[in-house]
């Protein structure tokens, strides 16, 4: 009997020490469990900071240039940051006339009456992708002829046509840097006196107008071709009219104005007609006497007195009416080609594509007044016709901007082009006579640290 009861109490033990060891293997399977860490949450991705919007400064190109014009004295403004870089002591002839050359370093002033056309330096030099700036100087090439007049720059030639007896005048702008270098005057076989234009196309031929002298006044009837010496192609392409006033070139066609329509020229030695469209005739200011044209632009466009503003397509021997106020007191390409801008008598600006002539938009904006303005419509028609190629004094276009002195003279009102919205005011320290264009746009980044 006590050995059973021995057995049992073994086989008691025995089991309980079986359980004891079970429990203690599951308690730490359980203890893992227990114990196991999470894994790390990943951090909440911070905010980005918002961006800070563009200032004018950002927008605007480094090498952009505003030359000002004040009593005795020409400043070369940078635009974006309103520093005067330079200022050039000058003697500005009454009724002196300043273009931009196509590059954007120079200013040509041409003095007609005085019979001088002389070279401003604007120090600012393109090298397509960087730019250098040098010291702002009247250069030593000054050409002298009689009554200079009528000025053409396309690819880097700028052509001056004589009026007191009808010469051009060949100015290669690179050459320009050079103290030695000066203009190349043509006398040309079989022309006289006259008011007439020129230009030079990219094949090197000069393109003048001439006078059929059998007909009276002085403007011209018809255009031929000059080879780079200057000897004239005796052929006007059987293309003769009443009368003729304007030019603009863009290196492969040029166009002069005239009483029966367009004068359409291009490099391979062709002359032709492009007909007035219907309102168009050559009676006085219902022609287009006044044409613009740009290098980048395939476009050109006219000017009417009466009728408005034209879109001339060389391509297709084409021209219609874009604008048709009898108020235009303006018209301009952009810098760069992409805009045309129309400004009227009552301060409107409207802007169009300068690749399609589209319409882009239009507002009124506040300007300083064109002194001559008024007095442009008491005048005769060849002395309007030639008011009508001046530049504004008061609305220069750059690539991206439009710069606009204001009524008070003593501010510059900077607006976008393709909105025309105001971004930036310029504040001057003394009220100015008139602003002019210089410089170029470069996107991006823009150094100047190379060695040529």
């Amino acid at each position: 009997m006590k050995r059973s009861n021995f057995k049992f109490y073994v086989l008691a033990a025995s089991l309980a020490l079986f359980t004891a060891c079970s429990d203690d293997e599951i308690d730490v399977v359980i203890d893992d469990e227990v114990i196991e860490e999470p894994a790390p949450e990943e951090p909440a991705p911070e905010e980005p900071a918002p961006e800070e919007p563009l200032t004018f400064q950002d927008m605007e190109s480094d090498w952009v240039r505003l030359t000002i014009m004040t009593e005795g004295n020409l400043d070369v403004m940078r635009a974006d940051t309103g520093e005067i870089k330079y200022s050039v002591a000058s003697t500005l002839a009454e009724g002196e006339r300043y273009y931009m050359s196509n590059s954007g370093r120079y200013q040509i002033a041409v003095d007609r009456a005085g019979g001088k056309v002389r070279f401003f330096d604007s120090g600012i030099v393109n090298h397509d992708d960087h730019g250098h700036e040098y010291e702002a100087k009247w250069a030593n090439a000054e050409l002298t002829s009689v009554l200079p007049t009528h000025f053409a720059s396309s690819g880097g030639h700028i052509l001056i046509f004589n009026d007191g007896d009808g010469s051009i005048s060949y100015i290669n702008e690179a050459q320009l840097e050079i103290p030695s270098y000066q203009p190349e005057t043509f006398q040309l076989q079989g022309t006289v006196a006259h008011h007439g234009a020129g230009f030079r196309l990219d094949n090197g031929m000069f393109v003048a107008t001439f006078k059929n002298t059998n007909e009276p006044g002085g403007i011209p009837q018809m255009v031929k071709f000059i080879e780079s010496d200057g000897t004239v192609i005796e052929d006007n392409g059987g293309v003769e009219v009443v009368g003729i006033h304007g030019d603009a070139v863009n290196g492969q066609f040029g166009i002069f104005g005239s009483t029966d329509g367009i004068i359409l020229v291009d490099n391979q030695s062709n002359i032709d007609l492009i007909p007035n469209i219907d309102g168009l005739n050559g009676e006085s200011g219902n022609w287009i006497g006044t044409v613009k044209g740009h290098d980048k632009s395939n476009l050109f466009f006219g000017r009417s007195r009466n009728f408005g503003v034209f879109m001339i397509d060389p391509s297709t021997k084409s021209m219609s009416n874009i604008y048709a106020g009898a108020d235009v007191a303006n018209a301009m390409f952009s810098f760069d080609g992409d805009y045309f801008l129309v400004h009227t008598t009552d301060n409107r600006v409207l802007v169009f594509d300068g690749k399609t002539g589209s319409a882009i938009t239009d507002r009124t904006v506040e300007m300083a007044n064109i002194p001559s303005l008024a007095a442009k419509s008491a005048k005769s028609e060849m002395e309007s016709l030639s008011a009508m190629e001046e530049l504004s004094p008061v609305l220069v276009s750059a690539t991206k901007f439009l710069y606009v002195l204001a009524p008070n003279r003593a501010q510059i009102k900077v607006l976008k082009i393709d909105t025309l919205e105001h971004v930036h005011t310029i504040e001057l320290d003394v009220p100015v006579m008139s602003i002019m264009k210089n410089g170029f746009y470069i996107e991006g980044e823009q150094h100047g640290e190379h060695d040529h």
